[in-house]
Parts: structure tokens; C-alpha cells; sequence
């Protein structure tokens, strides 16, 4: 049986072969197979209904809404008096609050689905003040917020028939099927589409290199966005960053210089003819280039012309591999200088290679990059033998989620953690945040997305900043914390160089390399995190807080936790001077 946390294709022999074959529905092996004995592995320690009901909201918050494990701990609030709520997520960013009822191992009905929605509307109109629990009385509030959009989902492990209603989303299996299978499938396969081209394009071997006017390739964007772009069109910044305020320059004052001054696009397809000076393609990806497209396409949007040439590199691949070739060389040669000369995309893709090449893990920089290796890809990523020590012993412990690895670096090198737990679509791209922490200066370092997501992992299986710890309910909710923490004790204590952790990372690589050296260190973070939870100011403010979500979300970082947080890291002072003086010594 797979491990907990192994990929949904590794279950049946149907699910992999779906890495080869790829249709508009899920297929049956990935229905039944995949997905379903997912759940059950998730929920093999599950005793009680209770238990039962708990991770199947668990698993389902993780997988279908993409969250967190333990944020989605923190928004589970089922329980008595819970007025039909069984977890909530908030948004502030986007100022959106999803409320969730969940249904395991009983019969749903529609009458169900319209209790639910009955729910909610009485929930907002009580009296605040009547409402028996705590946090139930700051969900009240939440709904009441007139700036606030609410969406309510109806979860049940049940098949259920599709279910109109536009006040509320219902996710039975087949729902769910349908969302993940989505989210792994390739979507440009059997798409087509067209380009006119000014010239006859110069041809060699399987490749076309054409020239064609920017308002031509903006339309072909435009109609294909929803596909176009490998690796998913939400990793694209849009016209913040200096690479996209230079192209947008040179497309309004020098528009006809912009043929020789850009570097151009290119486009894999699967298939390519010609006809009439018109480009007629199948399954069309740009793999480099995405932000010169999506600049052009923003001008073309404002103005409605655009009136310059672009170089267009059509190449016609024999499979998926040769494709993903092509995007890691046409991608990688100016990577390690940092974004001032690659798009947002070839940042992470070089992130990625680097990851690969170098230390044989997987940095998953899009979705469904890792499901949608076959399973003798997968076995490539042997990782690092010294690296592997922080890690589970698992099936997939060579692989890291982006999602994850940039929250860990924003709680590591940023320092904040609390932000994390508020919600981690800010700092991914088009979030609120992301311009602010992955701008022109950061290099690209894949040690900045390593390190401090084998610190979490560390923490999460070997020290029990995980659902399963009884003793301390609150360490399950830290992990981000524990990551902040550690880079406190590392940066400011042993270190003491530089107010940017960044700048301190080929010291901190010397310490992650010395596997005995950091788990002392990583045991002395421990003892501090420890301690400041069971701090009774910090405990006084959990039950001020209502809830372990709205502490660690918004004070767990603040000025007066810190200072808990550097008295508890000073009453480790014997230990933090002993590693001090066996590091320099190194």
C-alpha cells in the first residue's frame, strides 16, 4: 500500500496509465482507484465515525481546496453547537470566506444540501451575543462583513447527481473526480488553433522560426489563454515586474525596434501545417516567452494595436519528454542571474532544474507536474543522501510542493509566518505579496526553497508538528512557526551577520550539511517553540484569540510574542553557544 501523502496515479495500475493517456473526463481507473484508495490510506487510522468523518474533511480540504495541512487543521471547527459549519477559510486578501459542511459514511439528500444553505442564513441572523461558542461568535461577524463574499461547499464521500444552485457547491466523489482530474490532465492536448505569419517561416528538421505581427500573436493568446501557456497561466505576474515594464516600454516608444531588441517566443505542438501563409496548430504551448505574449496581449487590450513583429519559434515535439526538454534548455541558460533577465515562469522552472540536476528532487513548480511523470521518472529522484536524513522515509519524499516550499521560505526568510497562516495564495504569483518577496533582487537560489522545506519536514515527522500530537494540540498548528523560529535561533543567535537571512546562505548551508550539528539546533528550536506555547501570556492569548487559526494568523509574530519567543531562545544559552563555537570551528 502507498504511503499517506503519496501521489493519487501511484494507486492502480488504471490511474498509471492515465500518465500517457489524457481525455476531457476522468477515467474510470482514476475514479474508482486512485482517488478513492487515496482516502482510504489517508484515513487508515481513523477509528470512531467521528474520527472517520474528520479526516475525510481533512483530506478533502488538502487535496481538493489546495490548503495547507495544518491550516487546514486550524479550520476545522466541527463539534457541538457548530450551527451546521464544519470548517471555514478565510481569504483576507481577496476578501472571500469559504464555509464547509461535511458528510461521511451517511446518506445525503438535497434536502441536506438546502439545510446547509438554511444554516448559514440563520447563522447570520442570530443574535451574536446567544451564539454558545466563542469562535462561532467571530464567524458571525466575519458573515455579517458586507465587504466580505461568502461561498458556501457541501462535501459528502456519497455520488451525487449534478446539483444547480448558485449559492452553494457541492463536492460528492464524482465532483471531486472531475477537480483533480482537471487539475493533472494536459490541457492543451487536442486543442488547435491558428497563427498568420508575414513571411514564409525558414524551416530545419521539426522546427519553423516565422516572424508575425505582435497583434497576430496577441490574438492567438487571447483566444487561447485558457491553455496556451505551459505550466498554468496563474504562475504569470502580469505587467508588475521590470522584465514586463520593459517589453511594455519598448512596445509603445519603440515599437519597431522591438523584433531586434526582444528575444521572442517559442511555441511546442504537438502537430503544424501550413496553408495560405497561416499556421494551423495542435496542442500549442509557449514555452518561453510568456511574459513578452502576455505584454503584447495587455497592449493589445488597451489600445487595440499593436504594431510591431515578434519572433515566433515553432517546434513540433515527439512527446511530452522532448516538450519538457525544450522548456528546461530554452528556459535555463540566463536562469542563475536572477529574475532581471528571465520571466516569473523561468524562475521557478529554473528553481526546478536546478533541484533536478543537482540534488535529484523534484521542486514541483506547476500543478501536475509530478502526476504526470511516469512512475520510472519519478524513481529518478533519488535526492541527497545527506539531505535525505531531514526527510520521511517515503515514496515521495524527493518530491517538493510549491505551495508548501514557498511558505516555508516566507516564514524562513521573511519571517513571517503568521502571514502563512492567513492564507499562502498572497505570496504566490498574482498574489497580493508576491511582487514583494520574489522582485528583481532576489537571486535564484534553489537553497532558499531546500533548506527551510527540510526544516519543515523535519519538524512535521520527526519532532510532532503534525495532527496525530495529542499531548501539545497547538505544536500541529506550528510548523511555519517552527520554521520562523529556527531561522531566528540560526540568523540572529549563532549567526548574527546579517539582518537579511539570505545573505547568511552559504553558512547555513555549512550547517544543513552537518546533519548531527543541525538536528541540535533543530531540537533547541523545538524546546523554545515548546515553551512559548505553553507560556500562560501565550496561552491567554490563544483563549482571547478564540481560535488557534486567528492566533497564529494574526499575533503568533507580533511584537509582544517575539519577545516571548527571544526570552524562550535565551534560556537555551548554554546550548546555543555550545553550537556556536562547534560551527565556527567547522
Amino acid at each position: 500500500m502507498p504511503p499517506k501523502g503519496a501521489n493519487l496515479l501511484e494507486y492502480s495500475e488504471q490511474g498509471r496509465d492515465i500518465l500517457s493517456k489524457f481525455s476531457s473526463a476522468p477515467l474510470e481507473g482514476f475514479a474508482t482507484h486512485s482517488v478513492d484508495v487515496s482516502i482510504t490510506e489517508f484515513m487508515k487510522d481513523s477509528n470512531t465515525t467521528v474520527e472517520k468523518g474528520r479526516d475525510y474533511l481533512l483530506w478533502h480540504l488538502i487535496n481538493v481546496e489546495d490548503v495547507l495541512q495544518d491550516i487546514a487543521e486550524n479550520a476545522i471547527i466541527d463539534g457541538g453547537y457548530d450551527e451546521g459549519i464544519d470548517a471555514y477559510l478565510v481569504d483576507s486578501d481577496e476578501k472571500r470566506i469559504r464555509l464547509f459542511q461535511s458528510k461521511y459514511g451517511s446518506a445525503h439528500s438535497i434536502g441536506a444540501i438546502d439545510q446547509f444553505v438554511q444554516d448559514v442564513a440563520r447563522l447570520k441572523e442570530k443574535e451574536q451575543s446567544k451564539l454558545k461558542r466563542d469562535e462561532l461568535q467571530i464567524l458571525w461577524k466575519i458573515l455579517n462583513d458586507k465587504k466580505m463574499k461568502v461561498d458556501l461547499v457541501y462535501i459528502t464521500d456519497q455520488c451525487v447527481d449534478d446539483y444547480q444552485n448558485d449559492k452553494v457547491r457541492v463536492m460528492g466523489r464524482q465532483q471531486v473526480y472531475q477537480t483533480l482530474w482537471e487539475r493533472i490532465k494536459k490541457p492543451a492536448k487536442g486543442q488547435n488553433a491558428s497563427l498568420r505569419i508575414l513571411k514564409q517561416p525558414l524551416e530545419h528538421k521539426n522546427c519553423k522560426v516565422c516572424v508575425v505581427s505582435a497583434f497576430d500573436l496577441a490574438e492567438l493568446v487571447e483566444k487561447n489563454e485558457h491553455y496556451i501557456f505551459e505550466s498554468n497561466i496563474r504562475k504569470h505576474l502580469g505587467g508588475k515586474g521590470s522584465i514586463n515594464k520593459k517589453i511594455s516600454t519598448t512596445l509603445e516608444d519603440d515599437p519597431h525596434q522591438f523584433f531586434e531588441w526582444n528575444n521572442g517566443i517559442t511555441i511546442t505542438v504537438d502537430d503544424v501545417s501550413i496553408k495560405n501563409n497561416e499556421l494551423y496548430l495542435k496542442g500549442a504551448q509557449i514555452v518561453n516567452g510568456a511574459q513578452t505574449s502576455k505584454s503584447i496581449l495587455d497592449k493589445k487590450k488597451k489600445a487595440n494595436n499593436v504594431d510591431a513583429e515578434v519572433l515566433v519559434t515553432v517546434i513540433k515535439t515527439k512527446d511530452e519528454e522532448h516538450q519538457r526538454k525544450i522548456t528546461k534548455y530554452r528556459n535555463s541558460q540566463n536562469a542563475v542571474k536572477g529574475k532581471d533577465y528571465v520571466s516569473l515562469q523561468d524562475y521557478f522552472v529554473s528553481i526546478h532544474h536546478m533541484l533536478a540536476t543537482r540534488l535529484d528532487y523534484c521542486f514541483e513548480h506547476q500543478q501536475g507536474l509530478w502526476l504526470n511523470l511516469s512512475t520510472a521518472e519519478k524513481a529518478k529522484f533519488q535526492g541527497d543522501e545527506m539531505y535525505n536524513k531531514y526527510l520521511p522515509d517515503a515514496k515521495d519524499r524527493c518530491r517538493i510542493k510549491d505551495d508548501s516550499a514557498i511558505a516555508s521560505f516566507v516564514s524562513y526568510f521573511v519571517q513571517k509566518p503568521n502571514e502563512v497562516y492567513g492564507g499562502i495564495a498572497k505570496y504566490l504569483p498574482n498574489g497580493a505579496k508576491y511582487e514583494n518577496v520574489f522582485n528583481d533582487e532576489l537571486e535564484c537560489d534553489y537553497r532558499y526553497f531546500l533548506f527551510p522545506h527540510l526544516i519543515r519536514e523535519f519538524a512535521k515527522n520527526q519532532l510532532g508538528y503534525d495532527r496525530k500530537n495529542t499531548q501539545n494540540k497547538n505544536k500541529r498548528y506550528a510548523q511555519s512557526l517552527f520554521v520562523a523560529v529556527t531561522a531566528r535561533i540560526i540568523h540572529k543567535n549563532i549567526l548574527a551577520k546579517h539582518d537579511d537571512f539570505k545573505m547568511d546562505i552559504l553558512e547555513l548551508e555549512k550547517i544543513m550539511k552537518n546533519f548531527g550539528l543541525c538536528e541540535k539546533v533543530l531540537h533547541v528550536a523545538d524546546k523554545v517553540v515548546t515553551k512559548f506555547l505553553e507560556d500562560s501570556a501565550v496561552e491567554t492569548k490563544i483563549e482571547e484569540s478564540n481560535t488557534a487559526h486567528n492566533f497564529f494568523s494574526n499575533q503568533v509574530y507580533g511584537n509582544d510574542m517575539l519577545k516571548i519567543i527571544d526570552r524562550k531562545i535565551g534560556q537555551e544559552t548554554e546550548e546555543i553557544s555550545f553550537i556556536k563555537k562547534t560551527i565556527f570551528g567547522i
